[in-house]
């Protein structure tokens, strides 16, 4: 009877390696280990097992063989252990009253501080016995190594995925251009990837969030209780920058959350509310609130965090690329005057300060106000010289750009034709004499008087002829520049009377001619002084003043124009007719500002003129 009941009752031992075994978490397998580890050690009184979380304090996640035990007493041990990262053996404090040894043995996953420390209380032994301690102790921590190692990998591999998760969301945001098609895109795969009943995405506009989008609806109304309740619950944890939860627990439970219990209880259903801020440099531009069935594990909540943290510059890129006037000129005006007038910025200061001090002189500081327009120059006489006669020319001396002296020969224009007419009527003018003879002979009046006239007819044709050969040879009429003409690849081409084979202009008297725009000719007026920069000449201009202000218009490059006439003084003797450049009329003194912005006010006030009704 005694055997049997000694077969059915279970060996205490195997109860904590089966618990050891089917441990779910890592407190129980720490709970179980130290059972065994104080069971396999001789003279165990008992013992702890501290952990601690990365950058955290060390806690006691099992106590040995009661919970409630005091093991204060092994501190020093703990922290010398923790300090040196090695074993440690040290008998109890002198004041203590035990006898035995204290030892404590640093659990080491794969960093050089330890994640643990194990601490037992053992009665004294020989020092043969206290290796051996300290060997199975070695044995026995490589199994909470293993499994720190093992929580470790589990903690990377739920930051990958959650990392992954986050940058899916991203992809799923920046594939639409539209801000409202990217926050129902974010806000149906956020309910799919943290397993939410809804997920509301709200913005920033101005006077508080706005809710944008709702997972899974297509529409809603916006003046609904609900919606209000959403955007408060918003609002609180943009103002927060921080995640808050209801029911609190875990993330969040430190925060003011008046506007999700509200939230909470206006919702049709039970649920649990987590707010996310979406927040940049400046601040939050959003917020995010997932609602669950029941609360959510802590996660899916830094899940949640982690997709908001990128979420935020991105919705809020696509907002104000949406804005122009209250979206990208104000923030560039915001952000302008944040670096002028806020700290650091040294040299936009300095570089704000000299514009600042320029455009106040510009607007201050007179200075003269002239026109600019196109200049040509041309002689103030200009002779023509035309074919003398119906001919062909003969030779041709000079062209365009040769100087000449008054009387040089230009060119020649064939005169055999003429020369045979000035023979036929010496001929004529003989016969007609012989004929007048003959009739004062016989006394015949009637016939000496027709006789007469026909001579009268042939001396003149004969003049007409040597006049013409006499103006055979084209000469200049003038001193001066030819400016047009060359014949030298027309000999033996017609030219008819009085088309115009040569212009010769004087090298001593020029004058200018200067276009000038409609915009401007108001301004100009005769007597008023000017400067002409000629291409061929820019080292030095020429001074000029204004003569004549014609008022008729000609098109000159899609510009209606005037032409003003300026009398040189002071011309060089290099100046040539026709050469160009850029002449500037003095027509007043105005600020440097008011010149400068002089065209662009005149297009506003026509601009605006064509559109007042």
């Amino acid at each position: 009877m005694s055997d049997r009941t000694t077969a059915a009752r279970p060996d205490p031992e195997a109860r904590l390696w089966t618990a050891f075994a089917t441990a779910g978490d890592t407190d129980a397998v720490c709970r179980s280990w130290l059972a065994l580890q104080c069971r396999m050690l001789p003279g165990a009184a008992g013992g702890m097992l501290l952990l601690t979380q990365p950058g955290g304090p060390f806690r006691p996640v099992a106590v040995h063989p009661d919970a409630s035990q005091d093991f204060g007493y092994l501190r020093e041990a703990v922290e010398e252990c923790v300090r040196t990262a090695a074993p440690v053996v040290r008998p109890p404090p002198h004041d203590n009253g035990a006898a035995g040894l204290h030892i404590a043995y640093p659990i080491l996953a794969d960093d050089a501080q330890p994640v643990g420390v194990v601490a037992l209380d053992l009665l004294p032994r020989p020092e043969a016995e206290t290796k051996a301690a300290l060997r199975a102790l070695h044995w026995g921590v490589g199994w909470l190594e293993a499994q720190a190692l093992r929580d470790r990998m589990g903690l990377e591999k739920q930051r990958v995925a959650g990392a992954a998760a986050a940058l899916d969301i991203v992809a799923v945001a920046s594939e639409h251009d539209r801000l409202e098609a990217a926050a129902m895109a974010v806000a149906n795969e956020m309910a799919t990837r943290l397993g939410a009943a809804r997920v509301a995405v709200g913005l920033d506009a101005g006077r508080g969030i706005r809710l944008l989008a709702l997972s899974h609806t297509a529409w809603f109304k916006r003046n609904t209780a609900m919606v209000a309740a959403i955007e408060q619950a918003m609002d609180e944890a943009a103002v927060q920058r921080a995640t808050i939860r209801v029911p609190a627990g875990g993330i969040g439970a430190a925060r003011i959350a008046v506007a999700h219990e509200a939230l909470a209880a206006t919702w049709h259903a039970a649920g649990a509310f987590t707010s996310f801020p979406l927040l940049i440099d400046k601040g939050a531009v959003g917020a995010i609130t997932v609602v669950h069935d029941d609360p959510p594990p802590d996660a899916v909540v830094r899940l949640g965090e982690a997709i908001s943290a990128l979420l935020g510059p991105i919705l809020d890129h696509k907002r104000r690329a949406r804005r122009l006037i209250s979206g990208r000129l104000a923030d560039g005006a915001h952000d302008l005057l944040a670096t002028l007038a806020g700290p650091r910025h040294l040299a936009w200061k300095m570089a704000g300060a000299a514009a600042l001090a320029c455009v106040t002189l510009a607007m201050l500081l007179p200075s003269d106000f002239r026109v600019a327009a196109k200049a040509v120059l041309e002689g103030r006489v200009q002779r023509a010289v035309p074919a003398p006669f119906d001919g062909f020319i003969a030779t041709a001396s000079v062209k365009a750009g040769d100087a000449v002296h008054r009387g040089d020969v230009l060119a020649t224009m064939d005169d055999h034709d003429l020369q045979l007419d000035r023979v036929r009527w010496q001929s004529e003018r003989q016969r007609l004499l012989l004929k007048i003879d003959e009739a004062t002979s016989k006394h015949d009046p009637g016939t000496i008087g027709q006789l007469q006239a026909e001579l009268s007819q042939a001396d003149a044709q004969a003049a007409l002829t040597a006049q013409k050969l006499a103006r055979a040879q084209i000469t200049a009429p003038i001193d001066g520049l030819v400016v047009s003409g060359d014949l030298s690849q027309s000999i033996g081409a017609p030219v008819e009377t009085g088309k115009v084979l040569f212009e010769v202009a004087p090298l001593d008297e020029y004058r200018v001619n200067v276009r000038v725009d409609e915009h401007d000719i108001g301004a100009v007026k005769p007597g008023q002084t000017g400067q002409v920069l000629l291409h061929g000449m820019t080292g030095a201009a020429v001074p000029f003043t204004v003569q004549r202000v014609t008022s008729v218009a000609e098109a000159d490059a899609g510009h209606n124009t005037f032409r003003i006439e300026g009398a040189l003084s002071g011309a060089p003797a290099s100046l040539r007719p026709g050469m160009e450049g850029v002449g500037k009329i003095t027509v007043g003194r105005a600020s440097y500002a008011w010149i400068w912005t002089r065209g662009i006010a005149d297009w506003f006030r026509m601009l605006l003129w064509s559109w007042t009704p």
